[in-house]
């Protein structure tokens, strides 16, 4: 569960109706487990899996990680309309909840990126004939002063 009180920093505290909405959403995607499917979900655990269970068992599996992503974006759009309705103002999110939204989403699109980003990899060395695939490196931000694309965040 995340720690609530970082999102409520100098602002009004979450009301009730968030807090439960914010429970919902952990449930779903921490409390599941579903988030933790993707901790160690990188290219070298694909193609170990491949080695040891085959190409079939492996597109199996990134099929079953798909829905995985598919059950975190309903619980992601679960949460976007539970929260909303829980403000005074129910046209806009309270100030805590729009951090936290934020902070979910970035998990969420995060987590999607690399998903996809591994599969193309694995799906293009397939392609290939190799563990090599012309692929480009995950990129996340431009780091100005060093005139390079980064990983990191």
């Amino acid at each position: 569960m995340a720690d609530l009180e970082l999102y409520e920093q100098d602002t009004a505290p979450f009301t009730t109706g968030e807090t439960r909405a914010i429970f919902d959403y952990e449930a779903a995607v921490h409390g599941s487990g579903l988030r933790d499917c993707f901790d160690a979900f990188t290219i070298e655990h694909v193609r170990w899996h491949e080695t040891e269970f085959g190409q079939d068992a492996t597109r199996d599996m990134l099929r079953e990680h798909g829905k995985m992503l598919n059950a975190w974006y309903l619980a992601m759009d679960g949460l976007l309309g539970d929260i909303l309705t829980c403000t005074s103002d129910v046209t806009r999110y309270s100030t805590a909840a729009a951090r936290y939204v934020k902070a979910a989403a970035a998990d969420y699109h995060q987590t999607r990126q690399d998903f996809e980003h591994v599969t193309t990899v694995w799906a293009l060395a397939l392609l290939t004939g190799g563990a090599d695939a012309d692929y480009p490196p995950p990129t996340r931000t431009v780091n100005y002063p060093m005139q390079t694309l980064t990983t990191e965040q």
